[in-house]
């Protein structure tokens, strides 16, 4: 029997065997060696195999902006035009990249965006330079940056934030500030927190997703 299976499905193939064989898989490694053995002498499976490399590698030097497109995308699908801080997980950015998760996040290592917000999940964590996440947002519009993403010390180096250690629970009436000027003024309530960030309900039926420092506590 003969399947056709596309160059980006083959390649995710070959890389969940490769993953599944370093971390001992005895049936994953055979697997992958019996593909192997099956397309060494392939001409055409070796051609997919070669333009499938100088894909990925397109893909790492352009990383940056096909992961903002992509989340851009995901993200008004959901929300449409207040997609600013809305949060995609990384299995769906990485299945609209046609690549497997695990390679997703070796290039989120590495990528070098402004406004990138990486957010940790209650489920299954990813390890990206130390900290566990599961989904990310951009608050704005990517901007070259030397620290992709924020440490402990940028936090504190970020003097510019009133209020770095805001904390607000669902249900809380807030006002967006200064540091949020599409939503400046706006007032509403807190409907769901997520890591330093907040969904908030505005008063003029808009949902946002707003991060803490953006927002004011209405007493």
């Amino acid at each position: 029997m003969t399947v056709n299976v596309s160059e980006s499905l083959f390649e995710q193939i070959l890389e969940y065997l490769r993953v599944r064989t370093e971390a001992s898989d005895r049936i994953a490694e055979n697997l992958l060696k019996t593909l192997e053995a099956l397309t060494s002498g392939s001409t055409s499976i070796n051609s997919v195999i070669k333009s499938n490399s100088d894909r990925v590698d397109d893909l790492a030097s352009q990383f940056g902006q096909k992961l903002f497109d992509s989340w851009k995308e995901l993200a008004d699908l959901q929300v449409g035009e207040n997609y600013w801080s809305y949060p995609v997980m990384f299995e769906d950015l990485a299945e609209i990249m046609e690549i497997s998760v695990e390679r997703f996040v070796q290039y989120l290592v590495n990528v070098q965006i402004g406004s990138l917000q990486l957010i940790q999940g209650r489920g299954y964590n990813y390890q990206v330079n130390g900290q566990q996440a599961a989904s990310l947002t951009f608050h704005s519009a990517p901007t070259p940056k030397k620290a992709v993403i924020p440490s402990i010390s940028d936090k504190k180096l970020g003097a510019d934030h009133k209020s770095p250690s805001k904390s607000f629970k669902v249900g809380d009436r807030v006002a967006v500030n200064a540091n949020r000027q599409q939503y400046a003024n706006h007032k509403g309530v807190v409907e769901q927190v997520i890591s330093v960030s907040c969904r908030v309900k505005l008063d003029n039926g808009w949902t946002a997703f707003l991060p803490n420092h953006c927002l004011d506590h209405i007493t």
